[in-house]
């Protein structure tokens, strides 16, 4: 099973990003819990609302993945969160790191209000707890890019890809982040993050 996993990189004025510094610690193969080989391509992704569809597009076309699975930072969340839905909207109040804004548009235009993750959330996020790591299934990614891209994974599938699965896992900050808040904020350490993810993806 070839698994595509992408991470973001950092914004908001951050110096790192969880998402992908996690995914960087993952292994490149591995056994799932049913004993399925598994191997991984790794992507960084850019945080950008108008690139990071036909990124993805691009990346699914070339390495045409079993599964793919997109990370993300999430500043403020517990624990890991397994995201159950994307919805068709993009609006934040900060700029992605193009400078571009959104505020209630469409992800795309005439698109249905939201699409549902093609994953086994519910027994990821049970795997993980399983592993010790704090996780959940979400039932809202946001407005943000993370949400974008997850809408587009999960159109792509439904539109070319019928046999792909497809989702998207929110990670909390890196230790490293909380410590430079003024005010605490969850996190857990890299190592933490990455052996979460791992535990999620044994569960595909």
């Amino acid at each position: 099973m070839k698994i595509l996993i992408t991470g973001f990189a950092p914004f908001g004025g951050e110096t790192i990003n969880p998402s992908w510094e996690a995914v960087l610690k993952l292994p490149k193969q591995f056994q799932t819990s049913k004993g399925i080989g598994a191997e991984l391509v790794k992507r960084e992704m850019p945080v950008s609302y108008d690139r990071c569809g036909g990124i993805i597009e691009e990346l699914i076309e070339k390495e045409r993945p079993d599964c793919v699975v997109c990370v993300g930072q999430a500043g403020g969340r517990m624990g890991l969160e397994v995201e159950q839905i994307a919805v068709n909207l993009k609006d934040a109040a900060s700029a992605d790191n193009d400078n571009v804004s959104y505020h209630g548009t469409p992800v795309t235009p005439g698109g249905p209000d939201g699409r549902f993750a093609r994953l086994p959330v519910r027994d990821m996020a049970a795997a993980c707890r399983e592993a010790g790591i704090p996780a959940k299934v979400s039932l809202s990614a946001g407005a943000y890019v993370c949400n974008c891209l997850m809408y587009h994974v999960l159109e792509l599938i439904e539109q070319r890809y019928p046999d792909m699965r497809g989702g998207f896992i929110h990670v909390p900050y890196e230790c490293r982040q909380a410590a430079v808040q003024e005010r605490a904020k969850p996190s857990l350490p890299l190592d933490t993050i990455a052996e979460g993810l791992l535990a999620c993806l044994k569960a595909l």
